[in-house]
């Protein structure tokens, strides 16, 4: 008995020994699908020790047998293990449920998971914009996210289209940093890049995101990350849509009976009897068969927009092989894009080819790839200034005369010239552009986590351009002289960028630490040629050669260089509290050796609260981030050469007869251009950044909220001077200070009801009040519109308007006998408002009357799928006051002799009209109701279905049978109707813009 209850004591010893010792375990954390989870928490559940799974889903954590481990990672559930004496290394399967915080989001140089992001960063979801066709692909952002405004206009290729980042930041160039494929430029993405081969884009809207880039960053980084092979899988993909473009924002514009009668009455409302060279002088305005003494140009009734503009195609085609494998991809792709323009004869092509590829060695320790785009694009321009053109000319005059030729203006209808005339002549001028924009790298880990890596870039563009102006004859007047201009130039950059990075995690701590170098150089050069009579003017013989006239030429060049250290950490404690610091040293040849370095500092935190024990159990919470970061970028978009004084031979302006003979040749002198400023040095751009994101009800519900703070000072600008400081005055300076605040959100709910039917709505929206904060002393009251006396743009947003307030028509005698002196006024004329109360109307009673800089931009976004079928549409809107320069033409026949809109023959008349706000008809301007006032500012805010869509795609057990991965043909229809009080022609864009097209798209995508 005794030996047995030894026997049992040592059992039971044995046992709890087991129990209480420790040992290291370690483990692999994976989706279902095999992908490596990088930062799970992996937990013991007894100890409440912890640690972070690394970048390949691994872990080390310390643990007794008979301990629970608890691994969580967001998006998936919680899963719990029972420490065994058997297995010392485990592998742990998760399933991962819809959320995009795990997604990885380039955010400079780096990758990093989307819930560990502190900063200000907003992600497009490509998929809603994938197949809009279009040039550039920043054109489809519009609205889809809050912070980034997209200026659109129907120029073909999309490359009149601009991006803004949280407001104005400068008075000079506001176009962000783009990053495509980790090559920095601020070209116009439509000449290099193809919209199909986007994967993602990510936009660095904060400081703290954006520093990292330094110099460059103070407008906003954009970083676009184009499509890889994914591991082991083959594809061939070929995607084509054809579109039908139409003009659909004309103004009504009078005809010609129309015009005749305006004319009359507006002489009659002026008490006098009508003339008119062409409709005569009788009781009625009559219609002659001819407007020209020679009888060659019979009258018309010309609608100048039906003319200038018509239905136009636009074809886009992809074709893509990628093929990837455990050790690495590559992916080719090639895009031809053609599109017509709205305007005659404009046109936009574009060839486009790209090779991604990416491989590793020696088990992952060495990995090389490359990102190589070449493009080659044409582009047939609009004559300038045609959109006015197109409603100022007068409806009496014809296309062509009776023999042929052009026709043209005569007396009392205008001078502007015949706009198909300028469309003939100008049709086969070319711009013929070619791009070398990539890539290549080399990356080394010598050890686990530490890896090295060097990135060269290059871009590099070639383009020509040929410019004839023939001689011409249009109705009485001829030019009896050609002339032929063609350029050559291009632009070559490269960026070689070393870096060094290195992750470490210990239990829960995870520490990445970043740094590196970078050097840029940028170089133009061009060479310009004219000359003058060509006997032949046919095509082929449209080279400087065949010329036998005047000639000149002339050759240029610049250069601009950087040179850049930075650094990063990155830091995050049990996944729940996050800091991050960068620091950014730049220095760069446009400026002076006192000013030719700065530094570029910021800090993030994150606080990820929904990881605290009062909110871990709270199942309507999925993830909540609080987000606070300030930092600095800068700005150094200015002149290469600034800070050298310039001079340069002028024949005009500085020539001079030496001899006193006044006869032979003047002997060219030289002239100061500008005065060079070594002192000048770079803006800065302060920005704090308070945001929250927030997943609800099992990540059904998304929203991220940011309020932001944006103060520019020290921009850069030319200071006006005055006319008697004589030649070399400009200079550039540093002077004026910028503040822009804000706020901005987006939403998204998405659901399945049943197996079939899923739903996504997304709602986006930004609002922000720019203001200018200070101005010079000595140009305080002049600069930016300032009235030189009292008013001053300093509190004002940049770019406001100084101007007149009105108060309505002058509608009865008592009206006008108010007592105030106001040059001009009589019935029907515009009452301007006396504010100094003076009695007098002048230039001392004008005032702010704000600016056209948008209060507020968004966008829904609704997309609804039901087993093979998809349909989404798209809502976009923006409020803001806007200066609608179209009335010069529309609402006042006194300030032009040409062509007026129908507005008119809705002017006030104190029998027929009297409630009417337009103004009555008159002859002369004695009220120089021309100049700026409140009556030209209107509501330009506007509400646009800016994209609907419906697509099939074709069941993958179909699919399969046919041999091919997916199929899907769809419908669309772009920019089809828009809701605005706005009346010129399209409140989204002011002024003549080329206008924007509708568009009806049918399109194909196929996978094999």
């Amino acid at each position: 008995m005794r030996k047995v209850i030894l026997l049992f004591s040592l059992i039971c010893v044995c046992v709890g020994a087991s129990f209480g010792q420790s040992r290291m375990l370690t483990g692999t954390v994976t989706s279902t699908s095999g992908e490596p989870l990088e930062a799970a928490n992996v937990t013991v559940a007894e100890t409440q020790k912890g640690t972070l799974t690394d970048s390949r889903g691994k872990f080390q954590i310390r643990a007794s047998v008979g301990q629970t481990l608890r691994i969580s990672y967001i998006g998936a559930k919680p899963f719990t293990w029972k420490v065994d004496a058997a297995t010392a290394n485990v592998n742990i399967k998760l399933e991962i449920g819809s959320t995009a915080l795990n997604d990885v989001v380039v955010t400079g140089y780096q990758a990093q998971r989307k819930a560990d992001i502190t900063g200000a960063v907003s992600v497009v979801n490509t998929k809603d914009i994938a197949s809009i066709p279009t040039g550039n692909v920043t054109s489809a952002l519009q609205g889809r996210l809050p912070g980034l405004t997209v200026f659109n206009d129907g120029t073909p290729g999309g490359v009149g289209t601009s991006t803004a980042i949280r407001g104005l930041t400068s008075l000079g160039n506001n176009t962000p940093l783009y990053v495509v494929d980790g090559v920095q430029t601020r070209d116009n993405i439509a000449t290099l890049l193809n919209s199909n081969d986007v994967e993602s884009i990510q936009v660095l809207k904060d400081a703290a995101s954006a520093s990292i880039y330094g110099v460059q960053a103070a407008n906003g980084v954009i970083i676009i990350t184009t499509k890889k092979a994914k591991k082991n899988e083959v594809r061939i993909n070929f995607d084509s849509n054809h579109s039908l473009q139409q003009f659909h924002t004309g103004i009504d514009m009078l005809n010609t009976q129309q015009w005749g009668e305006s004319y009359w009455t507006a002489y009659q409302n002026d008490g006098v009897k009508p003339h008119h060279d062409l409709y005569g002088s009788g009781d009625v305005p009559v219609i002659p068969e001819y407007i020209d003494a020679k009888k060659t140009i019979r009258s018309a009734n010309t609608n100048w927009a039906k003319e200038v503009y018509h239905n136009a195609l636009l074809q886009n085609y992809n074709l893509s092989v990628s093929k990837g494998s455990d050790n690495g991809s590559s992916t080719f792709s090639f895009n031809y894009f053609d599109q017509d323009g709205l305007i005659k004869y404009t046109n936009f092509t574009r060839f486009n080819g790209r090779s991604n590829s990416d491989y590793s060695f020696l088990k992952n320790r060495i990995r090389v790839g490359e990102n190589l785009n070449i493009s080659k694009w044409n582009e047939k321009l609009k004559p300038a200034g045609i959109e006015e053109l197109t409603i100022a000319q007068h409806p009496i005059i014809p296309v062509y005369d009776i023999n042929g030729g052009y026709a043209g203006p005569t007396q009392g209808i205008g001078d502007k010239p015949n706009p198909i005339r300028l469309l003939d002549q100008q049709r086969q001028n070319r711009s013929e552009q070619w791009r070398i924009f990539g890539n290549a790298y080399l990356e080394l880990e010598p050890l686990k986590n530490l890896v090295f890596r060097s990135n060269f870039s290059i871009n590099y563009r070639n383009g020509f351009s040929s410019n004839f102006e023939p001689k011409w004859k249009e109705g009485d007047r001829t030019v009896d002289k050609n002339m032929l201009t063609v350029n050559s130039d291009y632009d070559r950059q490269w960026i070689w960028t070393n870096s060094v990075s290195y992750q470490y995690i210990r239990q829960k701590h995870s520490v990445n630490l970043f740094a590196g170098t970078e050097s840029k150089e940028q170089l133009n050069e061009n060479l310009t040629g004219y000359r003058e009579n060509f006997l032949i003017e046919a095509l082929d013989y449209r080279y400087l050669n065949a010329g036998d006239g005047k000639q000149t030429n002339g050759n240029g060049a610049s250069r601009y260089a950087i040179s850049s250290y930075f650094g990063r950490f990155n830091y995050a404690y049990s996944g729940k509290y996050l800091l991050q610091g960068t620091l950014r040293r730049d220095a760069s040849s446009r400026f002076g050796s006192n000013n030719n370095e700065a530094f570029f500092p910021s800090v993030s935190a994150g606080w990820r609260i929904s990881e605290e024990s009062f909110l871990k159990n709270v199942d309507f919470i999925s993830d909540l981030k609080l987000r606070a970061s300030w930092g600095k970028n800068g700005n150094d978009q200015i002149d290469n050469e600034a800070t050298y004084t310039k001079y340069r031979t002028d024949l005009i302006r500085a020539g001079y007869d030496l001899g006193g003979i006044n006869q032979g040749t003047i002997p060219n002198g030289i002239i100061k251009e500008r005065t060079g400023n070594p002192n000048i040095k770079w803006e800065s751009t302060a920005q704090t950044d308070f945001g929250f994101d927030l997943s609800a009800l099992k990540n059904r519900l998304n929203f991220t909220f940011d309020y932001f703070i944006k103060n520019t000072s020290n921009l850069l600008f030319d200071r006006p001077y005055i006319g008697i400081i004589g030649e070399g005055g400009y200079m550039a300076y540093n002077g004026v200070s910028l503040s822009n605040k804000g706020v901005e959100g987006i939403v998204n709910w998405q659901d399945k009801i049943g197996r079939d039917f899923s739903y996504s709505l997304t709602l986006a929206g930004s609002g922000y009040k720019n203001r200018v904060t200070e101005v010079p002393e000595d140009i305080y009251y002049t600069y930016g519109g300032g009235n030189g006396i009292n008013l001053s743009i300093v509190g004002q947003p940049a770019g406001s308007w100084l101007g007149y307030k009105t108060n309505g028509l002058y509608r009865t005698t008592e009206e006008l006998n108010d007592g105030i002196n106001q040059p001009g006024k009589g019935l029907g004329r515009i009452r301007y408002v006396d504010v100094n109360d003076d009695k007098v109307i002048d230039d001392k009673d004008r005032v702010w009357l704000g600016s056209d800089q948008p209060k507020f931009t968004g966008g829904l976004n609704v997309a609804v799928s039901y087993k093979a079928f998809d349909f989404a549409f798209f809502l976009n809107g923006m409020i803001r006051d806007a200066y609608n320069n179209a009335k010069f033409y529309t609402d006042f026949f006194q300030l032009w002799t040409g062509n007026h809109g129908t507005r008119l023959l809705d002017a006030w008349n104190p029998t027929t009209n009297y409630d009417s706000s337009i103004p009555a008809l008159t002859a002369v301007n004695l009220n120089d109701e021309g100049r700026l006032s409140d009556y030209f500012i209107e509501n330009g805010s506007y509400l646009k279905l800016k994209n609907i869509q419906l697509g099939y795609t074709l069941p993958s057990s179909v699919a399969g049978r046919l041999n091919i991965k997916n199929l899907r043909v769809y419908l669309q229809g772009q920019d089809l109707f828009t809701i605005t009080k706005y009346k010129g022609a399209d409140p989204e864009g002011l002024g003549y813009p080329y206008p924007l097209p509708r568009i009806y798209t049918v399109g194909l995508n196929v996978g094999f």
